[in-house]
């Protein structure tokens, strides 16, 4: 019997400020991982096999699971309904590398089918005075436009891409339009970031269902401190280039929002397949 982890996990929300965990220094021989449950309307068990086994039970939509540690190494992903007896998506083979910090996000893909996208996250150390915002579409949408002050910056932002930037702590407007019809998809909404801390915002929705909302999780203690040692230490094992120009579209909002923002685009450093 597979055996029963975590169950009943809390909701973030739109609404909240999430889920807020400290940053861990992480090992040669481990990484982290947090799941997101960022798929509209089913409650599933999330089944992680390999060289170590995790299951988390009774998932629930817009969940993210608190971060575990796992040995680095080879493993298989595959989500079943919440009686464990039906296969939803996978088996999906995953690396997951030592001294790496991983989000694992169940979501719809543009057609609406079950997906699941690998992000590194990067916890890297935050200057002072600053907070990091990471961006992802993982809403069920072919395409969207990103807003600033009510007009398009980019068209055309596809699902499965993340921005990552470091802005000055403050309260920020960020809005989300489906490319199609202009419909809104996230926002106008306003969003406070604390300095030191990184905001990990996940689009969360399904098809004509709007206006989308996020499901957001929160990791502190990245601050430098005053001799420029961060609270908060992790390493990345890969980075990958500018994922071209839907990423640069996320990028563009948060650098109209606060001119001369430095944008860095990375890609999961897991290998997928079915």
């Amino acid at each position: 019997m597979r055996n029963r982890i975590l169950a009943g996990l809390g909701v973030a929300a739109l609404a909240t400020a999430g889920i807020a965990v400290p940053a861990n220094a992480l090992s040669s021989t481990t990484a982290d991982l947090w799941v997101v449950h960022a798929f509209p309307g089913a409650t599933v068990d999330i089944v992680l096999s390999g060289a170590a086994d995790l299951t988390l039970n009774d998932v629930a939509p817009e969940t993210v699971a608190p971060q575990v540690d796992v040995p680095a190494g080879d493993y298989q992903v595959e989500i079943f309904t919440s009686d464990g007896v039906t296969s939803l998506l996978g088996p999906i083979d995953v690396t997951l590398a030592a001294n790496t910090s991983y989000s694992a996000v169940a979501h719809p893909d543009a057609d609406g089918d079950l997906t699941l996208t690998p992000f590194v996250n990067d916890l890297s150390s935050i200057a002072a005075g600053e907070s990091r915002v990471v961006v992802r579409h993982t809403a069920e949408a072919p395409a969207v436009d990103v807003l600033a002050g009510g007009g398009p910056l980019f068209e055309g932002v596809t699902s499965g891409q993340e921005g990552v930037v470091d802005v000055p702590a403050g309260t920020y407007e960020v809005e989300v339009q489906v490319a199609a019809d202009s419909s809104t998809a996230i926002g106008p909404v306003d969003l406070t970031f604390a300095a030191g801390t990184a905001y990990l915002i996940h689009a969360y929705g399904a098809g004509l269902d709007l206006p989308y909302g996020v499901v957001m999780f929160e990791i502190a203690g990245l601050g430098a401190g005053p001799d420029g040692v961060p609270a908060g230490s992790a390493g990345l094992a890969a980075e990958g280039g500018v994922n071209g120009a839907a990423v640069a579209g996320l990028g563009a909002l948060l650098l109209a929002l606060i001119a001369g923002a430095a944008l860095i685009v990375r890609r999961a450093a897991i290998v997928s397949g079915r």
